[in-house]
C-alpha cells in the first residue's frame, strides 16, 4: 500500500507527508494510504482503516501487552519491534522543540486500541519497527471491511491526566462503559471456593451443605459484615453441565473454544488447553439473565451479600455463532450487572480474569476488578512481578474500576513488601492465611481495630519518572508508587530487582546482573505525588514535611528538592508527603496522620485553623486510634482531643509532634493551641 500523503490535520494529531504527527513530532512514519483519521474532541482522534476484502479478523499497518488470556503485564521498549502482540494500552514519551533556547519539552502520547462496533482492536509491532493494529470479531461469520474508530490517540503534558481525560472522552463518545467516578463502588469481604468441572446445580454440593447456617454463624460470631461467593462468569470453569435437569431450562450446549492468534504468541494457560479439549458448557445468551437471577437469588437466601465472578475473558473464546466476542461480553456482563444490582441491592460485584478490552470498554456498572496475576506464595520469582504488574496495569484500569491487587499472606517472607504495596493501592486489603497463621503485627499497620482500612483516594500508580523504566529486570531502577489522601500524598519506594522475568513463568531462572546484590539507589521528590497541589490548600508555598514510615525520620523540603533512598532486594519504604500550611505569621504545620500505619495520611479527614491576636488554633479531624503525628515548627502551648486536654511529645530537633489517640475508631477532633 502506498503512503498517505493527502490528509493534513493541524489542530489535532494527523497525517502529514506520510507521517502521523503529534504536536509537531512524527510519531509514525510511512503511514499507509488506507489509514483514516477522525477527530473526536480536545485534540484527540480515532484511527481507522479500510480493507480490500471482508473478514472477521484484519491486520492493518499503521507505520514505522497482555501475556496470558486472563491478565496483563507491562512491557518496556524504544521501538516498534518491542511492542508485543495483544497490546491493549500504549503510552509513549516524546519531546517537542520549544521556542525558549531550543530546548526539549517532554509530552506523552496515548494510543488506545478500543472497540469499533462489535470488533475488538489490539496493537502489535513487527521486526522492522512497524506498528500494526489488529481487529477481530471472534466470529468467522461476522465480517466487515471498514473501521473508523479502531484506535484512539491523544496527547498531553501530564500522563495521568492524559489517561483520565482520554477515558472520559471515550466514555462520553462510545457510551458503552462508565468511568470509575460514575460508578458505585463497595468494599467487600470474600468467601471463595474453586479443576475444570461443570456446574450442575444452583445449590451447594455436599461439601458445602448448610451454607446458610454457616454464613449466619460466622456473621454473628465474628462480626463479618459481608460474605461473597465465588463463581465463574459461565457458571464454573468448564461452564454448566448440559445434561443437568436444573440447567436444561437455560438451553446450554457444549461450545468449542477458539483462541485468537494473538493469544497464541504468549504464555498459553494450561486451563485454556483443557478448555480446548472438552469445550465449555455455554448457556444461551438469551437465557443468561435468568440463570444469574436464579443463581444469585438462592445465594442471597443463604445470607450471601455479593459475588466475585471469575474466568470472565473466556467469552472471547466462545463468540463463534453468537455475533462475536464483544456481543457475547455485553450480553453476559450486562446481565450479570443487572442481576447483582437487583438481587443484592448494591453493586456488590468483583470481577476477575477480565483484563481484556472487551470487558474494559463494556463495563457500565462493574466497579471492582482484579488487575494482576494471582499471588503465589510458593513461587519466589512472582512476588515482585505481582506488585509491579498491579501498579502499571492500574494506569488504565484505575480509570475504569477500583483495582484489586489480590490477596497475600501476612506471615509470608515478603509480607511487609506486599502489605506496603496494598496500603498504597487505593483498594481493599485481602489476606488469605490459613487460620492461626496470621502476622498481626503486619495487619495492624493496614487495618484499624474496627476492621476498616486507611484507603487512599485513587489507584496506586508508578510515579512519572518510573513510567518507562523496567523495575524488575533492568538491574538499576527502583519503583515508586504514588497516591493521594485528603490532606497529603504518599509514595512507596520498592526494590523489585533480581526476583523474576517478564512474563512470569513458574520455575523460571533469572540470571543476576553483576553487582545486583548491592542496594539500589534512587531519588524521591515531594512532587512525585502527582497533583499534590490539589490537597495543599490555597496558601501553600511549596514546602513539605516528609515522614518515612519504617525509619520514623521526618524532614522538611521544597517540593522540587530530592533526597536519595537506597534499598536492598525486596525492601521498601513508605513516605507520607504533607504540604506545610502557613498559620498566622510564624506557625508552620503539616499533619502526618497515624504514624504507625503504612498509609498514615489516610486517617486525616479535615484541617482548619483560627488566627486571633492572642493565639492560633490548628484543628485536625482524624479517624482511628493510635499514635498521631504532625510537623510543627514550634511547640504548641497545649492540645485537646474532643475538647479534653491531652499530653503530647514535641521533638524540637525535627519538629515531630506526637500524641496517643485512645478509644474507638470514630472521628476525633484534635486542637493545637499556639
Amino acid at each position: 500500500m502506498g503512503s498517505n500523503e493527502e490528509v493534513m490535520i493541524t489542530s489535532e494529531p494527523g497525517i502529514q507527508g506520510g507521517s502521523f504527527m503529534v504536536r509537531g513530532r512524527a510519531i509514525l512514519t510511512n503511514v499507509p494510504g488506507n489509514i483514516t483519521v477522525k477527530p473526536v474532541r480536545d485534540g484527540s482522534v480515532f484511527i481507522g482503516a479500510t480493507a480490500s476484502t471482508s473478514s472477521s479478523r484484519h491486520g492493518f499497518r499503521l507505520g514505522v501487552l497482555r501475556f496470558k488470556i486472563w491478565w496483563m503485564i507491562p512491557c518496556f521498549g524504544t521501538s516498534g519491534s518491542d511492542i508485543p502482540a495483544e497490546t491493549q494500552f500504549l503510552l509513549l514519551e516524546a519531546k517537542e522543540k520549544t521556542n525558549m533556547q531550543d530546548s526539549d519539552t517532554i509530552f506523552y502520547v496515548l494510543i488506545l486500541p478500543v472497540l469499533d462496533g462489535l470488533f475488538r482492536t489490539s496493537l502489535q509491532g513487527t521486526p522492522d519497527n512497524q506498528l500494526q493494529f489488529i481487529t477481530e470479531s471472534g466470529d468467522p461469520d461476522f465480517q466487515t471491511t471498514q473501521f473508523t474508530e479502531a484506535v484512539f490517540i491523544n496527547s498531553g503534558d501530564n500522563p495521568f491526566q492524559l489517561i483520565r481525560n482520554s477515558i472520559k472522552i471515550l466514555e462520553k463518545h462510545k457510551g458503552t462503559f462508565k468511568h470509575i467516578e460514575n460508578k458505585q463502588a463497595n468494599s467487600f469481604y470474600l468467601l471463595i471456593e474453586r479443576e475444570l468441572g461443570r456446574l450442575l446445580n444452583l445449590e451447594e454440593n455436599e461439601k458445602f451443605k448448610g451454607l446458610g447456617d454457616f454464613i449466619k454463624t460466622i456473621k454473628q460470631k465474628y462480626g463479618l459484615k459481608y460474605v461473597y461467593i465465588w463463581h465463574a462468569l459461565v457458571g464454573y470453569w468448564g461452564g454448566v453441565l448440559p445434561e443437568s435437569d436444573v440447567m436444561k431450562k437455560y438451553n446450554p450446549k457444549i461450545q468449542p473454544v477458539v483462541q485468537s492468534p494473538g493469544n497464541l504468541t504468549h504464555v498459553v494457560c494450561q486451563v485454556v488447553d483443557k478448555m480446548q479439549q472438552i469445550g465449555i458448557g455455554l448457556i444461551d445468551p438469551s437465557k443468561i439473565l435468568d440463570f444469574y437471577k436464579d443463581f444469585h437469588s438462592y445465594q442471597a437466601s443463604c445470607g450471601v451479600d455479593g459475588v466475585k465472578v471469575d474466568v470472565q475473558n473466556v467469552l472471547e473464546l466462545l463468540g463463534a455463532g453468537y455475533g462475536g466476542r464483544i456481543s457475547m461480553t455485553r450480553q453476559y456482563l450486562g446481565a450479570l450487572e443487572e442481576s447483582v444490582m437487583e438481587t443484592f441491592n448494591a453493586n456488590n460485584l468483583i470481577c476477575s480474569m477480565s483484563l481484556n478490552t472487551d470487558f474494559i470498554f463494556s463495563a457500565r456498572k462493574a466497579a471492582a476488578a482484579r488487575v494482576t496475576e494471582d499471588f503465589m506464595p510458593n513461587e519466589p520469582t512472582f512476588q515482585t512481578l505481582h506488585v509491579a504488574a498491579a501498579a502499571f496495569n492500574s494506569l488504565l484500569l484505575g480509570e475504569i474500576v477500583v483495582p484489586d491487587w489480590d490477596m497475600f499472606h501476612s506471615d509470608h517472607y515478603t509480607a511487609e513488601f506486599h502489605a506496603a504495596a496494598r496500603a498504597l493501592s487505593g483498594a481493599a486489603v485481602n489476606v488469605s492465611n490459613k487460620p492461626g497463621s496470621h502476622n498481626f503485627n503486619i495487619l495492624k499497620k493496614l487495618v484499624l481495630p474496627d476492621g476498616s482500612i486507611l484507603r487512599a483516594r485513587h489507584a496506586g500508580r508508578p510515579t512519572r519518572d518510573c513510567l518507562f523504566n523496567d523495575p524488575v529486570t533492568d538491574g538499576k531502577s527502583l519503583l515508586k508508587i504514588w497516591n493521594l489522601n485528603k490532606l497529603s500524598g504518599v509514595i512507596g519506594v520498592f526494590n523489585f530487582q533480581r526476583a523474576g522475568i517478564w512474563p512470569p513463568i513458574k520455575g523460571s531462572i533469572y540470571h543476576l546482573a553483576p553487582g545486583s546484590g548491592t542496594p539500589i539507589s534512587g531519588s524521591v521528590r515531594a512532587v512525585d505525588v502527582d497533583s499534590l497541589e490539589e490537597v495543599a490548600g490555597g496558601n501553600w508555598r511549596g514546602h513539605c514535611a516528609v515522614y518515612a514510615y519504617l525509619s520514623g525520620a521526618l524532614k522538611t523540603m521544597l517540593k522540587d528538592a530530592k533526597f536519595e533512598v537506597a534499598l536492598e532486594h525486596l525492601k521498601c519504604e513508605v513516605f507520607t508527603v504533607s504540604p506545610i500550611r502557613v498559620v498566622g505569621e510564624t506557625i508552620r504545620f503539616a499533619p502526618i496522620g497515624l504514624v504507625d500505619m503504612y498509609n498514615s495520611g489516610g486517617a486525616l479527614e479535615a484541617m482548619s485553623y483560627e488566627n486571633n491576636p492572642s493565639e492560633c488554633k490548628v484543628k485536625v479531624r482524624i479517624r482511628g486510634c493510635g499514635r498521631f503525628g504532625a510537623y510543627s515548627n514550634t511547640k504548641p502551648k497545649c492540645c485537646a482531643v474532643n475538647q479534653k486536654e491531652e499530653n503530647f511529645i514535641y521533638n524540637a530537633k525535627d519538629g515531630l509532634l506526637t500524641l496517643q489517640l485512645q478509644g474507638d475508631c470514630n472521628s476525633k477532633d484534635i486542637v493545637f493551641v499556639y
